[in-house]
């Protein structure tokens, strides 16, 4: 199976399973190099889509417009449209910056047990390309 991911064809078959397509996230040591590798597209997307949001605006030298501003939303009200702006906020930088990927679904929580921790929990389900298998991302925001 085949996805052409800006202009690059990404291909996760046998004959491909010893090349790497990018770095794993967070960093850490790999077994054949100095990071760990992805060698899916799909593990690729979930690695580039945590990078993605997990990124202050500006923190990225000469790109200072990548990433997604989450973390400056957990100083807003939690009120009637937090979770709203997280959505928003999650889907523009995606559709923007990762438009091979298709949120179908984001859980967001805010349990008082994060509330009072200063954290938000999200869970996001995608899609890569035309692909059939739906995967997850969990992360947790904090400051």
């Amino acid at each position: 199976m085949a996805y052409e991911i800006s202009k690059k064809v990404v291909i996760d078959t046998e004959e491909f399973n010893d090349y790497a397509v990018g770095l794993s996230l967070p960093l850490k040591n790999g077994d054949g190099g100095f990071f760990e590798q992805n060698f899916t597209s799909f593990n690729q997307a979930k690695s580039n889509l945590k990078n993605l949001l997990l990124t202050k605006k500006g923190e990225r030298i000469a790109q200072p417009e990548f990433g997604s501003g989450l973390q400056s939303l957990l100083f807003e009200p939690i009120d009637s449209e937090f979770e709203i702006k997280i959505t928003d906020t999650i889907t523009e930088s995606v559709e923007k910056w990762l438009p091979y990927i298709t949120i179908e679904d984001i859980f967001i929580d805010i349990s008082d047990s994060n509330k009072d921790r200063n954290k938000v929990g999200v869970e996001i389900k995608f899609r890569v390309g035309e692909a059939i298998s739906l995967q997850t991302v969990t992360f947790t925001l904090g400051t």
